[in-house]
């Protein structure tokens, strides 16, 4: 199911929908909370001229604090099933008619600091973005998420998950949508796109028998003779030849005939 892919540990989840149905934002991203048990912990902004007043931002903080001391001290207040709430916020759509791009920010990243908000959920539609910078406005939210759902189509989306440690995934995935639930299937691109023919291991009738080899090391006949008679590009080829000194005597030459070391009694 498509909960399981997006109610994680990440804590900031954008869904960019490009087939622009800001319409269901609230209803979707309920639906998947309430799939993994979650359904009771959510809380949401006020919609329509409300957002226009800070004052709504800075409650729905301060109901998250005020809940959640209540609850350490009240055992008989009903508490959130995991530690913390899931905020769905309005659509950035929304957002962007009543509030300043900044704003929006620092609210996120509070939203993010805060220990009592478990997950917070943001919709953005692209196409819906009446802003002069709104594509820089939505990578700044793609930065600042943690994991970014994108419905390209009907039957495909895609998942960017970044994780703590700094590992990033990239999936592509088939969904499929029924009356009860969201179905998604992984998306392979040809047989396999981690492997190349050039990187593909296949084995061979020598190694089949033993499960822990996993290529063929040894040479026949053929190879080696093949191997032998390679010659590599920095091997150089020469013959011996008998090395010789021919000297034309010239007729300046002063050739003394006589023994200079005749005296010398050797």
């Amino acid at each position: 199911m498509l909960s399981n892919l997006i109610v994680t540990n990440q804590k900031v989840v954008l869904i960019i929908d490009q087939l622009n149905r800001d319409r269901i934002a609230l209803k979707f991203i309920g639906s998947q909370l309430n799939e993994q048990g979650e359904g009771n912990d959510i809380k949401t902004l006020p919609i329509g001229t409300q957002l226009k007043h800070v004052a709504s931002f800075e409650a729905l903080l301060n109901d998250c604090y005020n809940n959640a001391n209540n609850q350490q001290s009240n055992p008989t207040e009903p508490i959130p099933t995991k530690t913390g709430y899931n905020i769905i916020l309005p659509t950035l759509a929304d957002l962007l008619c009543y509030q300043t791009p900044a704003y929006i920010f620092d609210f996120l990243n509070k939203l993010r600091r805060c220990e009592h908000v478990r997950r917070v959920f943001l919709w953005a539609s692209p196409k819906h973005l009446q802003h002069p910078d709104a594509e820089y406005i939505l990578a700044g939210c793609e930065y600042l998420a943690e994991l970014v759902l994108r419905l390209e189509t009907d039957s495909t989306l895609s998942l960017i998950s970044r994780k703590p440690g700094g590992g990033v995934t990239n999936k592509r995935y088939r969904c499929q949508v029924s009356k009860t639930e969201f179905q998604v299937t992984p998306l392979t691109e040809g047989a396999d796109a981690t492997a190349s023919p050039a990187t593909t291991i296949q084995e061979t009738p020598d190694n089949a028998s033993d499960p822990g080899r996993t290529f063929k090391i040894e040479l026949d006949e053929d190879e080696v003779v093949a191997r032998n008679a390679l010659t590599l590009p920095y091997e150089r080829i020469s013959e011996a030849e008998e090395g010789n000194i021919i000297y034309t005597p010239d007729a300046n030459d002063d050739f003394d005939h006589e023994d200079p070391d005749e005296d010398l009694l050797i």
